[in-house]
């Protein structure tokens, strides 16, 4: 087996350290124009984990390497009412000892808006491929690679000095390249609705509503790894309602962001099941059912707050109560917690923490996760184009299912540069 030694992991991390000073100067790496403008994102990590499978059973450690080269277009400057991001992101990941995880994945995104004195207009595309585990699946031993792409549109008018309508437009799909026997294809589309109401200068109400459809796709699955019998599951869509009120601006003194509280309504549509023999699909005789799922309702919950505390300490705080569709296409419901903290010590360095929870409902079948995560970073800014960054991060999630908990413990230091 291939395995690089911690002393060329080190070399390899340190390597965009050698680039010389001097060829980083103010201006971008490239100016298109008078309004367009080409930068180098770059990031060298090295990174040490406890799990790398994030099993409950097959714990294995190892250290990762992950260079990442990547260039950022920006069009507009703030000249005119249009501005344009354009970010790419090649990531070359080498594992020590698991060599054989060894992969290369691409990012890319696309950021707009447009501002005018009535219309604000704001949109994103995204597409990155991914290879990993989030630990709450059947795949023992190896990681899932997966493609994922979103898109949105968002708008608001401003019909008069108090009033103003927003509406939006929310794509997300994922696709999964292996292992697709045992994770489900989905599309998610949203609408949402909102009408402002400007209470002072600072503080907007609202009333929206937001429609949501998942569509799902089948699944044939073998009993047990190497089986010559499969459960056929049939694709089916789930659609939901959210109705809410909420507020945004400066709530408090102090006290920044936006929520939104409510009603979600949620429907799911049930699906065929046969026994089939695995992989040709053949119907085995008289296996034919029916897979039902309930329909539920539950409140709904967004929440993005931040707390300026002290000129140096910003708090934030993100809740979210909302239905959503797992890797294995389970309908469930998701509520979650994640408060952050920002410490700016000096003018060049900084410090912050985060934690997270999140409780997975997983409708029909019982099971219920308990995912926490939490973590400290420590990072320096030598100047405008060099920064570094070093952190820990615990992951646990807790399943009454069988094999589905796990607790990792990654270490990491980054060193990116901009210009």
């Amino acid at each position: 087996m291939k395995t690089y030694p911690m002393a060329a992991l080190l070399a390899a991390f340190a390597l965009p350290l050698t680039l010389p000073f001097g060829s980083v100067s103010a201006s971008p790496l490239i100016s298109i124009g008078d309004n367009a403008d080409v930068f180098f994102n770059g990031s060298s990590s090295l990174r040490s984990t406890s799990n790398v499978y994030r099993s409950e059973n097959n714990r294995k450690n190892d250290q990762i390497l992950i260079l990442s080269p990547g260039l950022e277009l920006n069009v507009g400057r703030g000249a005119s009412n249009v501005d344009l991001s354009l970010i790419t992101r090649y990531d070359i990941v080498r594992y020590n000892d698991q060599s054989r995880l060894d992969t290369e994945l691409f990012h890319i995104k696309a950021i707009g808006s447009y501002r005018s004195s009535r219309l604000d207009l704001n949109g994103l595309i995204s597409f990155d491929e991914s290879k990993t585990s989030t630990g709450d699946n059947a795949i023992v031993d190896d990681l899932i690679e997966f493609d994922t792409f979103v898109a949105s549109l968002n708008l608001e008018y401003r019909f008069s000095p108090k009033f103003s309508f927003g509406a939006g437009v929310r794509y997300r799909e994922v696709d999964y390249k292996t292992y697709t026997e045992y994770f489900a294809d989905r599309e998610t589309i949203s609408f949402p609705l909102d009408l402002f109401y400007e209470l002072t200068p600072r503080i907007d109400l609202s009333v929206g509503y937001t429609y949501s459809e998942t569509e799902v796709d089948s699944l044939v699955t073998p009993l047990f790894p190497g089986a010559p019998l499969a459960n056929s599951v049939g694709s089916y869509k789930q659609k939901s309602h959210f109705f809410n009120v909420g507020a945004r601006g400066e709530l408090m003194p102090k006290l920044n962001g936006s929520f939104k509280v409510g009603y979600r309504a949620r429907s799911v549509g049930d699906s065929s099941t046969e026994l089939v023999m695995f992989p040709s699909g053949v119907l085995i005789p008289g296996s034919e059912g029916k897979r039902t799922r309930s329909d539920s309702g539950m409140l709904g919950l967004e929440a993005d707050l931040r707390w300026s505390a002290t000129p140096k300490l910003t708090t934030t705080l993100g809740l979210s109560r909302d239905f959503d569709v797992g890797s294995e296409g389970q309908s469930n419901e998701n509520t979650s917690v994640n408060l952050g903290a920002s410490y700016s010590i000096n003018s060049q360095w900084a410090a912050s923490g985060n934690f997270g929870y999140t409780l997975r409902d997983f409708s029909n079948s019982g099971r219920k996760d308990h995912h926490y995560r939490s973590g400290l970073r420590l990072m320096y800014s030598l100047n405008q184009y060099w920064n570094f960054s070093g952190g820990y991060t615990y992951t646990e999630n807790d399943s009454n299912r069988e094999n589905r908990s796990f607790r990792d413990h990654t270490f990491d230091l980054t060193a990116s540069l901009r210009y």
